[in-house]
């Protein structure tokens, strides 16, 4: 084995181990390079950096719900289709479908913590998987599984300029290309204004769910204290 594939696999390990674990992992296997005689992997492993919470719970997804964490990537690139269509009621749609997957991940990552963390963890958590559905870079990012920080999703309204249509107005002059401009973004602005309704609706009702949520647990440590 080359000391590339070993880095690899070295880090593949580090990053699926619990946060916890990490830097007695890492140091193990610089010593274990160093005695095989390769300073040089040696330190290529000690500079590899401890994962956040939220990096290291979405790195957990990505081994234990990898087919989950590939259909929200998939899906990423059917909404990545849809804005460059500027299909307003396909992207109501996928919207609709990614704050589910999305929700059901976190929960998913929040059961493997034991519910061991705080609400700013988990929007880092559902911010990561929001910026794997937004990029490609980010996705591939997430399923490989070895992210050592929370990723901020992208403004996917910026690039929602479809080329295929405007090559053709370029080619008609100015004012055509202008008209065509105009038709296009006035296209976009219905689209995003669309989503942007769909997922205030989505953000309303994860804040509902998340109050109720809260509720539920302060009631039931009440009633552990009375029970005593």
């Amino acid at each position: 084995m080359g000391a590339t594939t070993r880095f690899d696999a070295v880090s593949r390990e580090l990053y699926g181990a619990a946060p916890g674990e990490f830097v007695a992992l890492r140091e193990w296997h610089v010593g274990e390079a160093r005695r095989r005689g390769e300073p040089e992997l040696a330190d290529r492993i000690h500079r590899l950096r401890k994962p956040t919470t939220a990096a290291a719970l979405v790195n957990a997804l990505a081994r234990h719900q990898e087919a989950e964490v590939a259909a929200l990537v998939e899906l990423g690139e059917r909404l990545r289709g849809a804005h460059r269509d500027l299909a307003g009621g396909r992207l109501r749609d996928l919207t609709h479908e990614r704050n589910e997957r999305v929700g059901a991940l976190v929960e998913h990552a929040l059961r493997l913590a034991d519910g061991r963390v705080g609400e700013p963890v988990r929007r880092e958590i559902a911010a990561t998987l929001e910026a794997a559905v937004g990029d490609g870079d980010a996705a591939r990012a997430v399923i490989e599984g070895n992210l050592t920080t929370a990723l901020r999703p992208p403004d996917l309204f910026d690039a929602a300029w479809l080329p295929s249509r405007s090559a053709p107005a370029r080619r008609k002059g100015g004012a055509a290309r202008r008209e065509a401009e105009r038709r296009a973004r006035a296209a976009r602005d219905e689209a995003r204004d669309a989503v942007r309704r769909a997922e205030r609706e989505e953000a309303e009702a994860r804040r509902r769910t998340e109050a109720a949520r809260s509720a539920l647990d302060e009631a039931e440590r009440d009633l552990s204290r009375l029970s005593r």
